[in-house]
Protein backbone atom coordinates (compact mmCIF):
# COMPACT_ATOMS: atom_id res chain seq x y z
CA UNK A 1 0.00 0.00 0.00
CA UNK A 2 1.87 3.18 -1.13
CA UNK A 3 -1.02 5.55 -1.21
CA UNK A 4 -0.86 6.28 2.35
CA UNK A 5 -1.01 9.73 3.69
CA UNK A 6 2.02 10.93 5.19
CA UNK A 7 2.28 14.35 6.66
CA UNK A 8 4.76 16.84 8.69
CA UNK A 9 4.21 19.50 10.54
CA UNK A 10 6.23 21.86 9.46
CA UNK A 11 7.25 25.59 11.56
CA UNK A 12 8.54 27.69 8.49
CA UNK A 13 11.32 29.18 10.09
CA UNK A 14 13.01 25.71 8.97
CA UNK A 15 12.64 26.14 5.86
CA UNK A 16 14.61 29.44 5.67
CA UNK A 17 16.89 28.25 8.41
CA UNK A 18 17.79 25.11 6.44
CA UNK A 19 16.64 26.16 3.00
CA UNK A 20 13.74 25.06 1.24
CA UNK A 21 15.41 22.14 -0.97
CA UNK A 22 17.51 21.37 2.14
CA UNK A 23 14.64 20.63 4.31
CA UNK A 24 12.43 18.82 1.71
CA UNK A 25 14.96 16.52 0.64
CA UNK A 26 15.42 15.43 4.33
CA UNK A 27 11.18 15.21 5.08
CA UNK A 28 10.58 13.08 1.73
CA UNK A 29 13.66 11.41 1.54
CA UNK A 30 14.62 10.52 4.97
CA UNK A 31 11.07 10.22 6.35
CA UNK A 32 9.20 9.17 3.68
CA UNK A 33 6.54 12.17 4.16
CA UNK A 34 4.28 13.17 1.22
CA UNK A 35 2.29 16.17 2.70
CA UNK A 36 3.71 19.51 4.29
CA UNK A 37 1.59 20.65 6.53
CA UNK A 38 3.09 24.35 7.68
CA UNK A 39 1.95 26.88 9.80
CA UNK A 40 0.68 29.58 8.02
CA UNK A 41 -0.13 31.66 11.36
CA UNK A 42 2.50 31.15 14.37
CA UNK A 43 0.72 32.88 16.96
CA UNK A 44 0.12 29.91 18.97
CA UNK A 45 3.31 27.13 18.59
CA UNK A 46 5.49 26.44 15.30
CA UNK A 47 8.52 28.06 16.65
CA UNK A 48 10.06 30.31 19.74
CA UNK A 49 11.74 26.92 20.82
CA UNK A 50 14.98 26.88 22.66
CA UNK A 51 18.68 25.74 21.16
CA UNK A 52 18.26 22.87 23.65
CA UNK A 53 14.58 21.73 21.78
CA UNK A 54 16.01 22.02 18.69
CA UNK A 55 17.43 18.95 16.39
CA UNK A 56 20.63 19.95 16.10
CA UNK A 57 21.80 17.14 12.91
CA UNK A 58 20.02 17.86 10.06
CA UNK A 59 23.27 19.80 8.47
CA UNK A 60 22.89 23.20 9.31
CA UNK A 61 23.66 25.14 12.70
CA UNK A 62 20.26 26.24 14.50
CA UNK A 63 19.76 29.12 16.40
CA UNK A 64 17.86 29.63 19.91
CA UNK A 65 14.54 30.42 18.42
CA UNK A 66 14.15 32.78 21.55
CA UNK A 67 16.73 34.98 20.81
CA UNK A 68 15.32 36.53 17.42
CA UNK A 69 12.14 38.33 16.73
CA UNK A 70 10.61 36.54 14.38
CA UNK A 71 7.46 37.25 12.13
CA UNK A 72 4.02 35.38 13.08
CA UNK A 73 2.23 35.76 9.76
CA UNK A 74 3.87 33.78 7.36
CA UNK A 75 1.78 34.65 3.93
CA UNK A 76 0.77 37.66 2.57
CA UNK A 77 -2.68 38.99 3.55
CA UNK A 78 -5.22 41.12 1.47
CA UNK A 79 -7.71 43.83 3.00
CA UNK A 80 -10.56 43.00 0.99
CA UNK A 81 -11.54 39.93 2.72
CA UNK A 82 -11.67 41.33 6.14
CA UNK A 83 -14.54 44.05 5.82
CA UNK A 84 -16.66 41.76 8.71
CA UNK A 85 -13.93 42.19 11.49
CA UNK A 86 -11.92 45.07 13.58
CA UNK A 87 -8.86 42.38 13.80
CA UNK A 88 -5.85 42.65 11.69
CA UNK A 89 -3.03 40.45 11.23
CA UNK A 90 0.26 42.30 10.81
CA UNK A 91 4.09 42.06 10.19
CA UNK A 92 6.68 44.29 9.65
CA UNK A 93 9.41 43.54 7.75
CA UNK A 94 11.72 45.98 9.43
CA UNK A 95 11.84 44.50 12.24
CA UNK A 96 10.82 41.03 12.40
CA UNK A 97 12.68 38.41 11.13
CA UNK A 98 11.22 36.57 7.95
CA UNK A 99 8.19 39.09 7.84
CA UNK A 100 8.81 39.47 3.94
CA UNK A 101 8.68 36.11 2.79
CA UNK A 102 5.04 34.19 2.06
CA UNK A 103 5.56 30.32 2.90
CA UNK A 104 3.03 28.95 0.81
CA UNK A 105 4.49 30.88 -2.60
CA UNK A 106 7.49 29.59 -1.45
CA UNK A 107 7.08 25.88 -1.36
CA UNK A 108 4.52 25.68 -3.84
CA UNK A 109 6.60 25.01 -6.22
CA UNK A 110 9.07 22.64 -4.91
CA UNK A 111 6.38 20.98 -3.20
CA UNK A 112 4.87 20.31 -6.25
CA UNK A 113 8.31 18.81 -8.41
CA UNK A 114 8.66 16.25 -5.81
CA UNK A 115 5.03 15.26 -6.47
CA UNK A 116 3.74 16.34 -2.78
CA UNK A 117 1.02 18.05 -1.55
CA UNK A 118 0.86 21.01 0.33
CA UNK A 119 -1.43 22.02 3.31
CA UNK A 120 -1.97 24.83 5.41
CA UNK A 121 -1.43 24.64 9.62
CA UNK A 122 -3.40 26.82 11.85
CA UNK A 123 -3.64 25.98 15.43
CA UNK A 124 -6.25 28.57 16.89
CA UNK A 125 -4.68 31.22 18.95
CA UNK A 126 -6.37 31.45 22.25
CA UNK A 127 -4.70 32.72 24.94
CA UNK A 128 -2.59 36.35 25.69
CA UNK A 129 0.34 35.55 23.15
CA UNK A 130 -0.71 37.37 19.85
CA UNK A 131 -1.79 41.04 21.94
CA UNK A 132 1.38 42.46 20.19
CA UNK A 133 0.46 41.39 17.09
CA UNK A 134 -2.91 41.61 16.13
CA UNK A 135 -4.50 44.98 16.25
CA UNK A 136 -7.33 45.20 18.72
CA UNK A 137 -6.68 41.75 20.03
CA UNK A 138 -7.53 42.89 23.68
CA UNK A 139 -11.31 43.90 22.29
CA UNK A 140 -12.44 40.47 22.00
CA UNK A 141 -10.98 38.78 25.54
CA UNK A 142 -13.07 37.12 27.58
CA UNK A 143 -15.06 37.66 30.79
CA UNK A 144 -13.72 36.15 33.84
CA UNK A 145 -16.29 35.32 36.94
CA UNK A 146 -15.57 38.39 38.61
CA UNK A 147 -16.20 40.27 35.90
CA UNK A 148 -12.88 40.96 34.23
CA UNK A 149 -10.88 40.42 30.92
CA UNK A 150 -9.47 37.33 31.15
CA UNK A 151 -6.66 36.82 28.26
CA UNK A 152 -8.31 34.04 26.54
CA UNK A 153 -10.70 34.39 23.07
CA UNK A 154 -14.32 34.03 23.11
CA UNK A 155 -15.65 32.15 19.92
CA UNK A 156 -19.29 33.50 20.41
CA UNK A 157 -17.34 37.05 19.89
CA UNK A 158 -18.76 37.47 16.17
CA UNK A 159 -15.36 39.81 15.60
CA UNK A 160 -13.42 37.03 16.20
CA UNK A 161 -15.67 34.40 14.39
CA UNK A 162 -15.02 36.33 11.34
CA UNK A 163 -11.60 37.02 11.59
CA UNK A 164 -10.62 33.83 11.49
CA UNK A 165 -12.90 32.88 8.52
CA UNK A 166 -11.80 36.00 6.48
CA UNK A 167 -8.43 34.17 6.95
CA UNK A 168 -9.29 31.38 5.50
CA UNK A 169 -11.04 32.80 2.75
CA UNK A 170 -8.17 34.94 1.82
CA UNK A 171 -5.71 31.71 2.02
CA UNK A 172 -7.64 29.76 -0.09
CA UNK A 173 -8.53 32.49 -2.77
CA UNK A 174 -5.45 33.96 -2.86
CA UNK A 175 -3.54 30.45 -3.07
CA UNK A 176 -5.40 28.16 -5.51
CA UNK A 177 -2.74 25.39 -5.36
CA UNK A 178 -3.19 25.31 -1.49
CA UNK A 179 -4.09 21.03 -1.15
CA UNK A 180 -5.79 21.17 2.33
CA UNK A 181 -5.83 22.87 5.75
CA UNK A 182 -5.26 21.23 9.44
CA UNK A 183 -7.14 23.14 11.81
CA UNK A 184 -7.15 22.95 15.57
CA UNK A 185 -8.17 24.53 18.75
CA UNK A 186 -5.39 24.06 21.66
CA UNK A 187 -8.34 24.91 23.98
CA UNK A 188 -10.57 23.47 26.87
CA UNK A 189 -14.00 24.91 29.29
CA UNK A 190 -14.23 26.35 31.69
CA UNK A 191 -14.64 23.38 33.85
CA UNK A 192 -11.88 21.38 32.93
CA UNK A 193 -9.35 24.55 32.83
CA UNK A 194 -10.39 25.28 36.62
CA UNK A 195 -10.70 21.35 37.57
CA UNK A 196 -7.61 20.40 35.84
CA UNK A 197 -5.30 23.78 35.76
CA UNK A 198 -6.86 25.96 39.07
CA UNK A 199 -7.28 28.97 36.49
CA UNK A 200 -10.31 31.53 37.37
CA UNK A 201 -13.29 30.39 34.83
CA UNK A 202 -14.09 32.32 31.67
CA UNK A 203 -16.17 33.32 29.31
CA UNK A 204 -19.51 34.91 30.46
CA UNK A 205 -19.25 37.89 28.23
CA UNK A 206 -22.08 39.47 26.77
CA UNK A 207 -22.08 37.40 24.00
CA UNK A 208 -22.15 33.99 26.02
CA UNK A 209 -24.96 35.47 28.60
CA UNK A 210 -27.27 36.28 25.34
CA UNK A 211 -26.46 32.54 23.72
CA UNK A 212 -27.14 31.11 26.91
CA UNK A 213 -30.69 32.57 27.98
CA UNK A 214 -31.76 31.63 24.83
CA UNK A 215 -30.67 27.65 25.34
CA UNK A 216 -32.36 28.05 28.95
CA UNK A 217 -29.17 28.45 30.86
CA UNK A 218 -29.12 31.12 32.97
CA UNK A 219 -26.21 32.98 32.94
CA UNK A 220 -25.90 34.64 36.90
CA UNK A 221 -26.44 30.80 38.57
CA UNK A 222 -23.54 29.75 35.81
CA UNK A 223 -21.44 32.48 37.29
CA UNK A 224 -22.29 31.92 40.78
CA UNK A 225 -21.60 28.22 41.07
CA UNK A 226 -18.15 28.74 38.62
CA UNK A 227 -16.96 31.32 41.04
CA UNK A 228 -17.71 29.01 44.51
CA UNK A 229 -16.33 26.10 42.35
CA UNK A 230 -12.89 27.87 41.07
CA UNK A 231 -12.54 29.40 45.43
CA UNK A 232 -13.45 26.23 46.07
CA UNK A 233 -10.44 24.05 44.21
CA UNK A 234 -8.64 26.93 45.02
CA UNK A 235 -8.75 26.18 48.55
CA UNK A 236 -8.48 22.47 48.18
CA UNK A 237 -4.73 23.34 46.48
CA UNK A 238 -3.79 26.07 49.47
CA UNK A 239 -4.90 23.75 52.00
CA UNK A 240 -6.93 26.49 53.20
CA UNK A 241 -10.19 24.43 53.30
CA UNK A 242 -11.58 21.31 54.81
CA UNK A 243 -14.68 20.28 54.10
CA UNK A 244 -16.46 17.76 56.59
CA UNK A 245 -18.24 16.10 53.79
CA UNK A 246 -15.28 15.20 52.56
CA UNK A 247 -13.32 17.05 49.60
CA UNK A 248 -15.24 14.54 46.28
CA UNK A 249 -18.89 14.91 48.02
CA UNK A 250 -18.64 18.44 48.04
CA UNK A 251 -17.48 18.85 44.55
CA UNK A 252 -20.44 16.52 44.04
CA UNK A 253 -22.53 18.57 45.93
CA UNK A 254 -21.55 22.02 43.99
CA UNK A 255 -22.58 20.24 40.98
CA UNK A 256 -25.62 19.32 41.72
CA UNK A 257 -26.30 23.11 43.04
CA UNK A 258 -25.55 24.11 39.98
CA UNK A 259 -26.30 21.88 37.49
CA UNK A 260 -25.54 25.44 35.16
CA UNK A 261 -21.76 24.82 35.63
CA UNK A 262 -22.14 21.06 33.20
CA UNK A 263 -24.61 22.97 30.58
CA UNK A 264 -22.21 26.08 30.86
CA UNK A 265 -19.10 23.62 29.64
CA UNK A 266 -20.81 21.65 27.38
CA UNK A 267 -22.20 24.55 25.09
CA UNK A 268 -18.59 26.16 25.48
CA UNK A 269 -17.57 22.74 23.59
CA UNK A 270 -20.85 23.13 21.23
CA UNK A 271 -19.72 27.10 20.29
CA UNK A 272 -15.94 25.95 19.25
CA UNK A 273 -17.23 23.16 16.93
CA UNK A 274 -19.99 26.01 15.33
CA UNK A 275 -16.51 27.85 14.41
CA UNK A 276 -14.70 25.05 13.49
CA UNK A 277 -17.75 23.87 11.12
CA UNK A 278 -18.08 27.16 9.86
CA UNK A 279 -14.36 27.28 8.79
CA UNK A 280 -15.33 24.08 7.19
CA UNK A 281 -17.91 25.62 5.16
CA UNK A 282 -16.10 28.24 3.75
CA UNK A 283 -12.92 25.81 2.45
CA UNK A 284 -15.45 23.77 0.88
CA UNK A 285 -17.34 26.70 -0.85
CA UNK A 286 -14.29 28.36 -2.17
CA UNK A 287 -12.38 24.92 -3.22
CA UNK A 288 -14.20 21.15 -2.58
CA UNK A 289 -11.74 19.30 -3.31
CA UNK A 290 -9.52 20.91 -0.69
CA UNK A 291 -9.02 18.29 2.39
CA UNK A 292 -9.68 20.32 5.82
CA UNK A 293 -8.74 17.94 8.57
CA UNK A 294 -9.25 18.25 12.54
CA UNK A 295 -6.31 18.80 15.15
CA UNK A 296 -7.49 16.76 18.66
CA UNK A 297 -5.23 18.35 21.24
CA UNK A 298 -3.55 15.75 23.15
CA UNK A 299 -5.42 16.91 26.61
CA UNK A 300 -8.89 16.17 24.45
CA UNK A 301 -7.53 12.87 23.00
CA UNK A 302 -5.58 11.54 25.96
CA UNK A 303 -6.31 12.37 29.50
CA UNK A 304 -9.11 15.15 29.79
CA UNK A 305 -11.86 13.08 30.85
CA UNK A 306 -14.38 16.27 30.32
CA UNK A 307 -13.39 16.68 26.95
CA UNK A 308 -13.11 12.82 25.97
CA UNK A 309 -16.83 13.14 26.88
CA UNK A 310 -17.59 15.98 24.93
CA UNK A 311 -16.18 15.02 21.95
CA UNK A 312 -18.13 12.76 19.54
CA UNK A 313 -16.08 11.46 16.54
CA UNK A 314 -18.67 10.57 14.54
CA UNK A 315 -20.25 13.41 14.64
CA UNK A 316 -16.70 15.17 14.31
CA UNK A 317 -16.50 13.05 11.15
CA UNK A 318 -19.39 15.39 9.36
CA UNK A 319 -17.22 18.33 9.28
CA UNK A 320 -14.27 17.44 8.05
CA UNK A 321 -12.14 14.99 5.95
CA UNK A 322 -9.74 13.28 8.02
CA UNK A 323 -9.08 13.52 12.18
CA UNK A 324 -5.86 14.02 13.34
CA UNK A 325 -5.74 13.00 16.83
CA UNK A 326 -2.53 13.88 18.69
CA UNK A 327 -1.01 10.18 19.80
CA UNK A 328 2.45 11.55 20.97
CA UNK A 329 3.38 8.22 23.13
CA UNK A 330 6.99 9.16 24.66
CA UNK A 331 5.54 12.40 26.17
CA UNK A 332 1.85 10.96 27.20
CA UNK A 333 3.25 9.59 30.48
CA UNK A 334 5.03 13.11 31.72
CA UNK A 335 2.14 14.84 30.82
CA UNK A 336 -0.46 12.69 32.04
CA UNK A 337 1.70 12.44 35.53
CA UNK A 338 2.22 16.07 36.24
CA UNK A 339 -1.01 18.01 34.20
CA UNK A 340 -3.87 15.15 35.18
CA UNK A 341 -2.73 12.73 38.25
CA UNK A 342 -0.81 15.17 39.81
CA UNK A 343 -2.82 18.35 39.46
CA UNK A 344 -6.51 17.05 40.74
CA UNK A 345 -4.32 14.94 43.48
CA UNK A 346 -4.07 18.39 45.02
CA UNK A 347 -7.58 19.11 44.50
CA UNK A 348 -10.62 17.19 43.94
CA UNK A 349 -9.37 13.86 43.86
CA UNK A 350 -7.14 14.03 46.94
CA UNK A 351 -8.60 11.08 49.18
CA UNK A 352 -7.47 8.69 46.77
CA UNK A 353 -3.60 7.65 46.49
CA UNK A 354 -1.55 8.52 43.18
CA UNK A 355 -1.06 4.76 42.17
CA UNK A 356 -4.85 4.10 42.46
CA UNK A 357 -5.60 7.08 40.45
CA UNK A 358 -3.16 5.98 37.14
CA UNK A 359 -4.56 2.44 37.81
CA UNK A 360 -7.74 3.76 37.33
CA UNK A 361 -6.79 5.99 34.29
CA UNK A 362 -5.36 2.85 32.45
CA UNK A 363 -8.96 0.97 33.34
CA UNK A 364 -10.52 3.77 32.36
CA UNK A 365 -8.82 4.50 29.09
CA UNK A 366 -8.55 1.20 27.85
CA UNK A 367 -4.71 1.12 28.61
CA UNK A 368 -2.96 -1.92 29.47
CA UNK A 369 -1.39 -1.09 32.99
CA UNK A 370 1.64 -3.92 32.27
CA UNK A 371 2.72 -2.34 29.40
CA UNK A 372 2.51 1.24 30.19
CA UNK A 373 4.71 2.77 32.86
CA UNK A 374 4.58 2.62 36.39
CA UNK A 375 3.71 6.10 38.30
CA UNK A 376 7.85 5.95 39.55
CA UNK A 377 8.50 5.57 35.78
CA UNK A 378 6.51 8.38 34.21
CA UNK A 379 8.94 11.39 34.03
CA UNK A 380 11.43 9.52 32.23
CA UNK A 381 9.82 6.39 30.34
CA UNK A 382 7.18 7.03 27.72
CA UNK A 383 3.87 5.05 27.22
CA UNK A 384 4.58 2.32 24.61
CA UNK A 385 3.28 1.87 20.85
CA UNK A 386 0.58 -0.38 22.15
CA UNK A 387 -0.81 3.57 23.75
CA UNK A 388 -0.87 4.62 19.66
CA UNK A 389 -2.51 1.62 18.92
CA UNK A 390 -5.71 1.69 21.43
CA UNK A 391 -6.32 5.64 20.69
CA UNK A 392 -6.02 5.13 17.00
CA UNK A 393 -8.37 1.63 17.06
CA UNK A 394 -11.04 3.77 19.31
CA UNK A 395 -10.97 6.70 17.14
CA UNK A 396 -10.73 4.82 13.89
CA UNK A 397 -14.34 2.45 15.23
CA UNK A 398 -15.85 5.61 16.50
CA UNK A 399 -15.92 7.49 13.10
CA UNK A 400 -16.98 3.76 11.52
CA UNK A 401 -15.12 4.53 7.85
CA UNK A 402 -16.68 7.93 8.02
CA UNK A 403 -13.23 10.01 7.53
CA UNK A 404 -10.09 8.82 8.13
CA UNK A 405 -7.77 8.93 11.22
CA UNK A 406 -4.65 9.86 10.99
CA UNK A 407 -2.66 9.99 14.37
CA UNK A 408 0.29 12.12 15.32
CA UNK A 409 3.23 10.16 16.06
CA UNK A 410 5.35 12.47 17.72
CA UNK A 411 9.16 12.37 19.02
CA UNK A 412 11.76 14.37 20.71
CA UNK A 413 9.31 16.94 22.51
CA UNK A 414 11.15 18.80 24.93
CA UNK A 415 9.92 18.13 28.97
CA UNK A 416 10.20 20.67 31.34
CA UNK A 417 13.34 22.21 29.53
CA UNK A 418 15.01 18.68 29.32
CA UNK A 419 14.96 17.03 26.24
CA UNK A 420 12.78 13.90 26.20
CA UNK A 421 14.30 12.19 23.10
CA UNK A 422 12.67 9.34 21.28
CA UNK A 423 14.16 5.78 20.68
CA UNK A 424 13.83 5.20 16.78
CA UNK A 425 13.26 1.68 17.62
CA UNK A 426 9.70 2.80 19.64
CA UNK A 427 8.57 5.36 16.58
CA UNK A 428 9.31 2.14 13.94
CA UNK A 429 6.97 0.65 16.40
CA UNK A 430 4.31 3.60 16.90
CA UNK A 431 4.05 4.09 12.83
CA UNK A 432 3.22 0.04 12.08
CA UNK A 433 0.95 0.34 15.35
CA UNK A 434 -0.69 2.90 14.00
CA UNK A 435 -1.65 1.33 10.73
CA UNK A 436 -1.91 -1.97 12.35
CA UNK A 437 -5.04 0.09 14.07
CA UNK A 438 -6.66 1.07 10.76
CA UNK A 439 -4.79 4.71 10.61
CA UNK A 440 -5.14 6.11 7.02
CA UNK A 441 -2.16 7.92 7.22
CA UNK A 442 0.00 9.69 9.90
CA UNK A 443 1.55 13.14 10.85
CA UNK A 444 4.87 13.05 11.93
CA UNK A 445 4.48 15.28 15.13
CA UNK A 446 5.06 18.34 16.72
CA UNK A 447 7.38 19.79 15.22
CA UNK A 448 10.16 18.90 12.27
CA UNK A 449 12.37 21.85 13.69
CA UNK A 450 12.43 19.24 16.93
CA UNK A 451 13.14 15.92 15.27
CA UNK A 452 16.14 14.25 15.39
CA UNK A 453 17.42 12.22 11.76
CA UNK A 454 17.04 8.98 13.24
CA UNK A 455 13.91 9.01 14.43
CA UNK A 456 13.17 10.55 11.33
CA UNK A 457 14.75 7.98 9.22
CA UNK A 458 12.59 5.21 11.89
CA UNK A 459 9.63 6.98 10.11
CA UNK A 460 11.12 6.12 6.89
CA UNK A 461 12.11 2.51 7.66
CA UNK A 462 8.90 1.41 8.88
CA UNK A 463 6.76 2.98 5.98
CA UNK A 464 9.06 0.93 3.53
CA UNK A 465 8.73 -1.95 5.71
CA UNK A 466 4.95 -1.54 5.53
CA UNK A 467 4.88 -1.19 1.54
CA UNK A 468 6.81 -4.42 1.03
Amino acid sequence: MTDRFVGIQLGPQSIYDEGVDHCLDIIQEQGGVNTIIVSTHSYYGAHGRSFKALAQDHGVPLPDERTRNTTKVWINHHEEYFGGTFLRHKRDPATELYADRDVLEDLTGPVRERGMKLYARILEPHQRRPVDFIDNWPKIMSIDVYGRIYPNTCFNNPDYNNFWLSTVEDMFKSYPLLDGLQYGSERSGPLSRVLLHGEVPSCFCEHCCARARTKGINPEKAIEGYRKLYEYITGLKNKTVNPTDGVFVTLMRLLLKYPEILAWEYDTYVSREEQTKRLYGTVKAIKPDAQFGIHVDHQQSTYDLFQLAEIEYAEMANYCDFIKPIAYHDIAAPRVRRWLLDSVHSSFLQELPLENLLSGFYDIMGLDKNKEPKLDEMDTTGFTEDYVYRLTKRLVTDVGGKVPIYPGIGFDILWNSDNFPAKPDAVYKAVHKAFEAGAGGIVLSRDYSEMRMANIQAVGRALKDLNR
